[in-house]
């Protein structure tokens, strides 16, 4: 019946025995390395997309931690601006202080000298008003007063100064 087909046994035979040797030599020289290729490129693939989520993992945590290191600069230069505010404000304060004060002692040292100027003014008309006094009395009297005389004389012109000077100063 394969004659009859047109189907040499031998020829088919002799295809069949190359085809299965093709098909041997194929597998230990092709089939064989190719798959152990395959095999490699697989698992080196299979590493590379284990290393690219660690790596991507590795890449989440560096983010979270740089936001929270930023979190802590940012809440660090708050306080530290919230500080060197209230550091400020203490300074102004003091520095208000600290003029006031010096602006009372200046006052106080001001009324103090003219307190002083005052005295030395009254001291100084006192003066006056005696020398003028004791010549007006050498001259209304005509003569020379003896010591006592003149002290008496003196110490009444400064009582009546002292009385005109202190109106005269109470109503300026």
């Amino acid at each position: 019946m394969a004659e009859q087909l047109g189907i040499d046994p031998i020829k088919l035979a002799i295809q069949a025995f190359n085809f299965l040797l093709l098909l041997f030599l194929l597998r230990k020289l092709a089939y064989k390395p190719l798959m152990r290729m395959l095999d490699e490129r697989s698992t080196r693939i299979r590493n590379d997309l284990d290393e690219a989520r660690h790596l991507r993992e590795e890449g989440e945590q560096d983010r979270e931690t740089y936001r929270q290191q930023l979190n802590r600069a940012r809440d660090e230069s708050r306080a530290i601006l919230e500080e060197a505010n209230n550091v400020a404000a203490r300074i102004r304060e003091q520095a208000l202080i600290d003029a006031e004060a010096h602006n009372a002692a200046m006052l106080q040292r001001a009324r103090d000298e003219i307190v002083r100027e005052k005295e030395a003014a009254v001291a100084e008309l006192r003066r006056e008003v005696a020398d003028l006094a004791v010549l007006a009395a050498s001259q209304v009297i005509g003569r020379s007063l003896d010591g006592a005389d003149h002290r008496r004389l003196v110490e009444e012109a400064l009582a009546r100064a002292g009385t005109a000077t202190a109106n005269t100063v109470s109503t300026h």
